[in-house]
């Protein structure tokens, strides 16, 4: 009997001694599963947070490249629209010097050139021109200028020059006429 109750209490303590392992290994199956979840979870809220930098970021860079876009197509309407009424205002003069208007403007337009450059002047014009320029007292140096309309005019010494082709005061005054053309003016 002495032989089983020895076998008994070794059977105890081995049953006791499995048991704590097992309580053992349930505690730190237990503290793993525990710690994988914290885990498990950090590392979601950490790709759920760069997730939404980087969704972040590319709707600004959508936002601005749809802006810069968007400002490209207003600049290029703008550009379309400006050169359209440029060439609006070109056809406009063009007719316009056919009228008597343009015949009343000349001999102005001369009295300025004399104004500036002084009252000894040759003026180089369109053949259509020569007449009006002429029954105005103004001196015809060439009647051979391709232009739209107006004139250039020098000093007869050929130290100055005004150019007061319509082309060339289109030229000079672009910013103004644009800026005009774009208010609305």
């Amino acid at each position: 009997m002495a032989a089983e109750t020895l076998l008994r209490e070794v059977e105890d303590k081995r049953k006791k001694a499995l048991d704590a392992l097992d309580a053992e290994y349930t505690a730190k199956i237990d503290t793993v599963r525990k710690q994988a979840e914290l885990d498990k979870q950090r590392i979601q809220d950490n790709a759920k947070r760069q997730a939404q930098e980087l969704a972040e970021r590319e709707k600004i860079r959508i936002e601005g490249a749809a802006k810069l876009q968007a400002k490209k197509l207003i600049f290029d309407a703008e550009e379309k629209m400006l050169e359209s009424n440029l060439s609006a205002l070109k056809d406009s003069l063009a007719q316009w010097v056919g009228s008597k208007d343009y015949e009343k403007l000349l001999p102005s337009m001369a009295r300025y050139a004399a104004m500036r450059l002084g009252s000894d002047i040759n003026v180089i014009c369109r053949p259509q021109d020569a007449r009006i320029l002429s029954d105005a007292g103004v001196k015809i140096a060439s009647s051979n200028l391709n232009s739209m309309g107006g004139f250039k005019a020098e000093k007869k010494d050929g130290t100055l020059e005004l150019d007061l082709t319509f082309e060339d005061l289109l030229r000079s005054h672009d910013e103004e006429i644009r800026g005009a053309i774009l208010s609305g003016d």
